[in-house]
């Protein structure tokens, strides 16, 4: 059993030895001892290599136990059995033989070799402490043995009067079993009657012998069996939290791509489904935060901007103006060529008004005033005054699904973005066209929502340029300011709504807008913040 708990020890130090090797950091005593403390991995797998050792130790020490008391017991059971038969087979000889009060006299070697073939081993008589009689006696003339009683077997048997012993005794280091019994002869006590048994001992040492080798290796087999199981759990439980350790000093370091491979469907996949939203979130907050800079600084931008446009408008217009009165109250018209320059100088006037306005809009933070609104009489006010001035190949269709409810907007927040969005459209049309007007309801939704579809034939756009729609400043006309669209998101989304755009080179494009239908006023605040802060990219449409 000793090598039984080395063989133990053994296992248990090369299983944590086996756990420090896939170690990349190299490690002396106390080293090992820290990384045990620092790594979750080594702690779990010694815990299971533990929790398959200890019971495997106590279940083969109890079995062991168990079966070596079971073998020595029935060894010494049938031991006690045959020193009883010689026991009775001498007192019964001596009855017969009696002829005084020493009976034991009448007994000798002769008699005990037939008590020797009778039980199959060999036998010794002693009266009291020295020796009567033996089927032994070269043993004992040779002083191998002692011709006196042993002292324990006297002690037990003559003074503590036990009715038999059986015990180990050992002779120039051979271990054999002694057997002894009392013998009662003509009423006269004190003989002793001793078998002993060296093939019984060897016998039962050989079993033993066995039965450690089989509990041995039963309790390999289950130790390596729990060690590879502790391995396999302790990477099972260990792995996920290696690579979300792994992933979140990659975040720590700034790369919110990092994400963790779901392998399970129990609390690890939770967990590493929960880590994986956080960085779904910690990219998207980066973003709209990134996002909202930039339209700061585009914002401050656009209102110096206007501000440096605006300021020199006035005195031009009024210098050109001043000139073209002068000369035609002194009764000298311009030339035609000074007549075109001073138009020219005005038109270009009131481009740049208009310009500084767009940018104005843009640097403008608005607070909407929602009120419940006919959208259809608001989408006629924004279309009407287009439909005179068209060329006849462009068509506006207008359509509006019967019985549509009111919608909560800043009716004229929506009608700068639906300005926005038709003129975008008909900038895409320049020769010939349809323009198409849509409202209908968005299905039942939480909350339900009203939809309102424009779209165009014109020329539609490309990936890159859909991908950088809503982007301020970016225009796909050399006249454009970039900014219509950007004024039109922010205003739908300042109205509690949303605005999507579809479009493909060739084909046209579509912008769908999407308005809740409530009684209630959208909160203001949120709406600005959502209009400041989107993060994915959004399909877009032709730029002004």
């Amino acid at each position: 059993m000793f090598l039984t708990a080395v063989l133990y020890s053994l296992l248990l130090g090369g299983g944590t030895l086996f756990a420090f090797a896939t170690s990349e950091t190299p490690a002396g005593g106390r080293a090992l001892l820290r990384e045990v403390r620092s790594s979750f991995y080594r702690k779990l797998f010694i815990a299971f290599v533990a929790s398959a050792v200890v019971p495997v130790i106590v279940l083969a020490f109890a079995t062991r136990t168990y079966f070596a008391n079971q073998y020595e017991a029935g060894v010494e059971d049938a031991a006690v059995k045959t020193v009883t038969i010689a026991q009775r087979l001498v007192e019964d000889y001596a009855a017969l033989q009696q002829r005084g009060s020493n009976a034991l006299e009448l007994l000798d070697d002769q008699f005990m070799v037939l008590v020797k073939r009778a039980i199959d081993e060999d036998v010794n008589l002693f009266d009291r402490a020295r020796l009567r009689a033996t089927s032994e006696r070269p043993l004992f003339a040779s002083g191998i043995l002692p011709s006196r009683t042993p002292s324990h077997v006297y002690q037990n048997i003559v003074l503590n009067r036990l009715p038999t012993w059986v015990g180990v005794e050992e002779v120039g280091g051979l271990r054999y079993l002694l057997s002894a019994a009392p013998v009662r002869a003509g009423g006269r006590e004190g003989g002793i009657v001793t078998v002993p048994q060296t093939l019984r001992q060897r016998e039962i040492e050989d079993q033993i012998d066995e039965l450690d080798r089989r509990v041995l290796t039963a309790s390999v087999f289950f130790v390596l069996l729990g060690a590879g199981l502790g391995y396999w759990m302790a990477e099972r439980i260990a792995d996920p939290v290696n690579r979300l350790t792994r992933a979140t000093r990659r975040i720590a370091r700034g790369d919110l791509d990092a994400r963790v491979a779901a392998t399970s469907s129990d609390e690890l996949r939770r967990l590493v489904d929960a880590f994986n939203r956080m960085a779904d979130d910690l990219k998207r907050q980066r973003a709209d935060l990134e996002r909202t800079q930039r339209l700061e600084a585009w914002a401050d931008m656009a209102r110096q901007v206007a501000h440096d446009i605006k300021n020199p408008l006035t005195p031009i217009q009024l210098s050109a103006e001043h000139a073209r009165r002068v000369n035609v109250d002194r009764g000298r018209p311009l030339s035609p060529v000074l007549d075109d320059c001073v138009n020219a100088i005005l038109t270009q006037v009131r481009l740049l008004r208009q310009i500084s306005a767009e940018f104005s809009s843009f640097a403008s933070s608005p607070t909407p005033r929602p009120e419940p609104t006919n959208i259809k009489e608001l989408i006629e006010e924004v279309v009407e005054p287009y439909r005179a001035g068209l060329s006849p190949r462009i068509v506006i269709d207008v359509a509006f699904e019967p019985d549509l409810p009111r919608v909560t907007v800043d009716r004229t927040l929506f009608a700068r973005a639906l300005t926005n969005i038709v003129e975008n459209a008909l900038h895409a049309m320049p020769g010939t066209g349809t323009l198409t007007l849509r409202t209908d309801h968005g299905g039942s939704g939480n909350p339900p929502s009203l939809v309102v579809t424009v779209a165009d034939s014109g020329v539609g756009m490309d990936r890159e340029a859909l991908d950088r729609i809503f982007e301020p400043y970016f225009s796909t006309r050399a006249s454009g300011t970039g900014l219509g669209l950007t004024i039109a998101k922010r205003n739908v989304e300042l109205n509690g709504g949303t605005i999507q755009v579809e479009s493909a080179r060739g084909r046209g494009t579509v912008v769908t807008i999407m308005l809740p239908i409530t009684t209630s006023q959208p909160p203001a605040q949120v709406a600005a913040a959502s209009a400041t802060s989107n993060s994915g990219p959004l399909h877009g449409a032709s730029r002004r």
